[in-house]
């Protein structure tokens, strides 16, 4: 998931971008892959609150946990490798 991020982030930057400096670029391409991470967030935010309702739930099951935090931070942490 995180490298369809990247490489869709790049992908709009070519289309959208690429009249613009070159030293706009790396400013540009963190700006618009920021916003699709927070996309991302905001789509399993939805996506999660809907499951709950229409799911039933155990009481066994803890349900405390945010089933799409782990690839969350994957995703955080990846960004944040790159220069």
């Amino acid at each position: 998931m995180r490298w369809i991020l990247v490489q869709d982030a790049m992908f709009k930057l070519v289309k959208k971008y690429a009249d613009r400096p070159e030293n706009e670029w790396a400013s540009l391409f963190y700006r618009i892959l920021n916003s699709s991470i927070n996309d991302v967030y905001r789509r399993n935010k939805v996506r999660n609150r809907y499951r709950g309702w229409l799911s039933p739930r155990d009481a066994d099951e803890s349900t405390t946990e945010n089933p799409g935090s782990e690839s969350a931070e994957k995703i955080s942490k990846s960004v944040a490798a790159y220069p």
